[in-house]
C-alpha cells in the first residue's frame, strides 16, 4: 500500500464518527479554546481573504457553534 495516499478532512471526519460509534464510544466534547485550534489552519486562510474575526465569527454561528471574535482573537495564533 503507497504512504503517498491522500485523504480530505471530510473523509477522516466520517471515518472518526463511524470508528466511534462502532465502538459504542460517547460523541466527544470540545470547548471554544479546542474548537479554535482544531480550525486554525481554516481561519488562518480566512484572515488572508480578509475576513475579520467578526465575520469568522458568524460563520461559526451558522454552525451553531458559539464563538466570539474575541475568542478567535485570544486562541487564533496572530494574522500572519
Amino acid at each position: 500500500m503507497a504512504d503517498d495516499r491522500t485523504y480530505t478532512t471530510d473523509q477522516i471526519a466520517t471515518a472518526a464518527r463511524e470508528l466511534r460509534e462502532a465502538a459504542g464510544a460517547n460523541e466527544e466534547l470540545f470547548t471554544v479554546a479546542q474548537v479554535i485550534a482544531m480550525l486554525d489552519h481554516e481561519i488562518q486562510i480566512l484572515r488572508e481573504r480578509g475576513f475579520t474575526d467578526e465575520r469568522i465569527a458568524g460563520l461559526f454561528t451558522g454552525f451553531d457553534i458559539d464563538v466570539t471574535a474575541e475568542q478567535i482573537a485570544r486562541h487564533a495564533p496572530p494574522k500572519l
